[in-house]
C-alpha cells in the first residue's frame, strides 16, 4: 500500500520541517502535499485522495477543527493527527470528540511523530483490507445474505468508531443504503462481551480462534429466536446487538437468562472467564453513546468475573449532574497541562454547585471517576497509585471529602501531586514485558498479568495489542522462541531440555510452535 499525506499549517517553516524530517518512504507514502489554510487544504482534498492529515488548529481562514469537521463528512477514511501549540481546552476536547487519531503538542520529536504515523498507516491498511474483502465477496449474493453481511458489519463498526455519524435526520437513508433489517424507530439493545481470561495457556493464534468461536456461540445462544448481529469492532471489542421484534424486545428476565447460559457455556466448553454488560434499548442514532457507556462500565470493573451487568443499575448509582469528560482531562494531565486542568476542575465545580438536587451520590460519582482516571494514568506510566496515596494520607479513601468544597480542594491537590509524580518510571507495557521476561519458564496467564498492573484483563489485552502490535499470548510465545533459538544455536544443551526449561512439557508441541515462529524445526536450526 502506498498513500498520500497532507500537512496543513499557516507557518511555512513548520510545514517544511515536517516534510523533510519524516521518512515518508518507510511509511510507504509516495505523495506529500502541503497547504497553509483551510481553503487550500480543501482544494487538495478535491483533487487528490488523502490518507493522513497532519493539521494545525489555530489558522487563519478557518481553524483546524473546522477543517476536520469538513474532512469527516467528505473523506471519512482519512486519519487525522493534530500537531499544534494550541493549549485551549475547548479545542482539545473537540479534537477528542471528532475521533482524531492522535493529538500532539509542539514541539514534537520527529521519531515520536514517525511512530504515530506508522500506527496510523497500519490502521488504514486494516480498513482497506476489509474493504477489499467486501468487494471480493460482493458478487456472491447468496453467501453474503446467508452470513452476516460485511457491509452491515462495517456499518456498525463505523458507527461505534464515529466513522459514520447517525443522527435523526439521516438515520433512514443510512439504514436503506446498508440494507439493514431495522427502521429509524427500531429499539436496539447492545451487549458488550468482556473476555477477562482464558483458563488454559494459549498458543500462537489460539486466542483469536477462541474469540471467533465465542462470537459463534453468542450468535447461537444470545440471538436464538431474536434478530440482531454479533461483531468484533476494530478495537477488539465483542458486541451483540439485539433488534426489537414487532416493536418490543424480549423480556429482561429472558435476556439475562441467555447471557448466563452463554457465560456458563464459554466457561465449560472453551475455558473462558467473561462477563456481559447489557445496555438500554436505544434508537439507531443513540446506539454509539450507549456503547461507550458500556465500555466505561467494563473499564471501571476490576474485580468481578462471570457476571451479567445491566447499565440501568450502573446508571442508578451515577446521579446528575453529568460527569466531566475524563478522557479529555486525562490528556491534559498526561501532557502536564496543570493550569488548564485546574481551570477545568474549578469550572466543573462552579457548574455543579448550581444544581438544586445535588446530593451525596453526585459527590461519590465524581470522586470515583476522578480517582479511576488517576489510577489509569499512573498505571499506564508504570507508577504505583497505592504508593502515591499512601504517602498522602489526607487523599486516601478513608478521608473521603464530605462537601463540594472539600471535594474540589481534594481534586486540585491530587492534580498537583500527580503532575509532579508522572515522569519517574516506564510505561505499564514495559513493566509487563519485564515481568514476562523473568517468567518465561512458567505458565503466564492474562489474568495474572492484569493483577500485576491492577487493570481489567480485557482492557489490558486491547491496550497491549494496540501498543505492541500483537496479542499477549503471541508476544509470550515469540519471546520464549527467541530464548529457545539462542540456546539451540549457541549451546550444546539437548533440545528437549531447552523445551522443558521454557515450560513446554510436550516436545512435539514445542517443535510445532518453533516452526510456526521461525519456519523451521529446532533440529534443523541446530544443524
Amino acid at each position: 500500500m502506498t498513500g498520500a499525506a497532507l500537512i496543513v499549517d499557516d507557518e511555512i517553516y513548520a510545514v517544511m520541517g515536517i516534510k523533510s524530517g519524516i521518512d515518508w518512504e518507510a511509511l510507504r507514502i509516495s505523495e506529500v502535499y502541503e497547504a497553509y489554510n483551510m481553503r487550500e487544504a480543501i482544494a487538495v482534498f478535491e483533487r487528490s485522495s488523502i490518507d493522513i492529515l497532519i493539521c494545525d488548529i489555530d489558522m487563519p481562514k478557518g481553524t483546524g477543527i473546522e477543517l476536520v469537521e469538513w474532512v469527516n463528512t467528505q473523506s471519512p477514511a482519512t486519519e487525522t493527527i493534530f500537531l499544534t501549540a494550541h493549549s485551549d481546552f475547548a479545542f482539545m476536547q473537540r479534537a477528542v470528540q471528532l475521533g482524531s487519531f492522535d493529538y500532539m503538542l509542539k514541539p514534537v520529536a520527529f521519531d515520536t511523530l514517525q511512530t504515530t504515523l506508522e500506527k496510523a498507516m497500519q490502521a488504514l491498511e486494516q480498513e482497506r483490507e476489509l474493504e477489499r474483502l467486501r468487494e471480493q465477496y460482493k458478487p456472491y449474493y447468496e453467501l453474503w445474505t446467508k452470513n452476516k453481511p460485511l457491509v452491515a458489519t462495517q456499518f456498525w463498526n463505523d458507527l461505534f468508531a464515529r466513522k459514520k455519524l447517525c443522527a435523526p435526520d439521516n438515520a433512514a437513508s443510512l439504514i436503506a443504503d446498508h440494507e439493514l433489517p431495522i427502521t429509524p424507530q427500531t429499539r436496539i439493545l447492545p451487549i458488550v462481551i468482556s473476555v477477562e481470561s482464558w483458563l488454559q495457556e494459549l498458543g500462537n493464534n489460539d486466542e483469536e480462534m477462541l474469540e471467533y468461536a465465542l462470537r459463534e456461540a453468542a450468535s447461537d445462544i444470545l440471538l436464538e429466536g431474536a434478530r440482531g448481529a454479533v461483531l468484533e469492532t476494530k478495537h477488539g471489542v465483542n458486541v451483540v446487538i439485539l433488534f426489537a421484534k414487532e416493536g418490543e424486545l424480549e423480556a429482561e428476565r429472558q435476556i439475562e437468562s441467555k447471557c448466563r447460559q452463554f457465560i456458563d457455556y464459554c466457561k465449560e466448553r472453551m475455558g473462558g472467564s467473561l462477563s456481559c454488560y447489557i445496555g438500554e434499548a436505544s434508537l439507531p442514532h443513540e446506539l454509539r453513546d450507549m456503547y461507550r457507556r458500556l465500555l466505561d462500565m467494563e473499564y471501571n470493573n476490576l474485580h468481578k468475573s462471570n457476571q451479567v451487568y445491566w447499565y440501568k443499575n450502573y446508571e442508578a448509582g451515577h446521579a446528575a449532574p453529568k460527569l466531566p469528560e475524563f478522557a479529555a482531562w486525562t490528556i491534559l494531565l498526561e501532557q502536564g497541562k496543570k493550569a488548564e486542568m485546574e481551570k477545568e476542575i474549578n469550572r466543573f465545580f462552579s457548574e455543579v454547585g448550581k444544581h438544586q438536587r445535588l446530593g451525596a451520590d453526585s459527590l461519590h460519582a465524581f470522586y470515583n471517576g476522578f480517582l479511576q482516571m488517576i489510577h489509569y494514568i499512573l498505571h499506564k506510566k508504570g507508577l504505583s497509585a497505592h504508593e502515591l496515596l499512601d504517602s498522602h494520607r489526607d487523599m486516601a479513601n478513608k478521608s473521603f471529602p464530605r462537601s463540594l468544597e472539600q471535594l474540589q480542594v481534594w481534586a486540585l491537590k491530587l492534580v498537583a501531586v500527580v503532575s509532579d509524580y508522572l515522569h519517574h518510571n516506564d510505561s505499564v507495557i514495559k513493566r509487563l514485558q519485564c515481568y514476562i521476561a523473568d517468567r518465561l519458564n512458567e505458565a503466564i496467564t492474562r489474568e495474572q498479568l492484569a493483577e500485576h498492573v491492577h487493570l481489567n484483563p480485557a482492557y489490558l489485552s486491547r491496550l497491549f495489542k494496540k501498543e505492541v502490535g500483537e496479542s499477549i499470548t503471541d508476544y509470550i510465545l515469540r519471546e520464549r522462541m527467541k530464548v529457545a533459538r539462542e540456546l539451540i544455536q549457541n549451546s550444546t544443551i539437548p533440545i528437549s531440555d531447552i523445551a522443558r526449561s521454557l515450560g513446554f512439557s510436550n516436545f512435539s508441541y514445542f517443535s510445532k510452535m518453533f516452526k510456526k515462529v521461525y519456519g523451521t524445526t529446532p533440529q534443523h536450526c541446530r544443524r
